[in-house]
């Protein structure tokens, strides 16, 4: 089994510096990234696209899968991470989501900590678990494309190689030290005798 963990292409909140809700959709830029992605999945025997319902996911999706006729399904479990409601449509610079941000990060590596409406540390991790689980289940001689978002795919590619050495202290280190660019490819590799191998991370050279 292959899994492509993929983030969207770059939308109209990613340009604008916002923090984005769900229906925030790609920009130009966007459409063109994920046009060139899809030249690099061409060869890759794809079975089925998972996409997150987001907009920028499903617009993602949605070029790949009538490029390749793969079909698409949408999946709850790789949504975004959900964010506190009051820092959405916000700028990154906006001086109430800046404080908010701040709160945040000082209690993050609290496993059930949340601002408010928010997801904690722990509620991504068991997403994480389901995710592996069900794709451990089900997609065993596939190959499959998670268009998903940062946190999310972060989140999938730690939980699957750390298992239970996972923690909120290394999750978040990680997080905030390595990014993933808009159509970055993280590839993992199943197998029966060898379990996980993390092959490719943040895989930008069709850019």
């Amino acid at each position: 089994m292959n899994i492509y963990l993929v983030r969207h292409g770059e939308s109209e909140g990613n340009l604008n510096k916002t923090h984005q809700g769900e229906n925030a959709p790609l920009s130009d830029k966007g459409m063109e990234q994920v046009a060139r992605l899809t030249k690099r999945l061409k060869d890759k025997k794809i079975d089925l696209i998972y996409a997150s319902p987001h907009l920028r996911t499903k617009q993602s999706a949605e070029i790949i899968g009538a490029e390749l006729n793969v079909p698409i399904e949408y999946w709850d479990l790789i949504k975004e991470r959900k964010r506190p409601s009051e820092i959405e449509g916000l700028r990154f610079d906006d001086p109430k989501a800046t404080e908010i941000y701040e709160i945040t990060k000082k209690n993050q590596i609290i496993a059930d900590w949340k601002y408010s409406d928010d997801e904690s540390y722990n509620d991504l991790l068991r997403r994480a678990k389901n995710i592996e689980e069900h794709l451990i289940n089900h997609h065993k001689s596939q190959n499959l494309v998670c268009v998903s978002h940062i946190g999310m795919i972060m989140m999938i590619a730690l939980q699957i190689i750390l298992q239970d050495e996972l923690n909120p202290k290394a999750f978040w280190q990680f997080y905030h030290h390595s990014r993933h660019s808009n159509t970055g490819i993280t590839h993992l590799e199943y197998s029966e005798k060898s379990g996980w191998n993390l092959v490719a991370w943040n895989d930008t050279a069709h850019l």
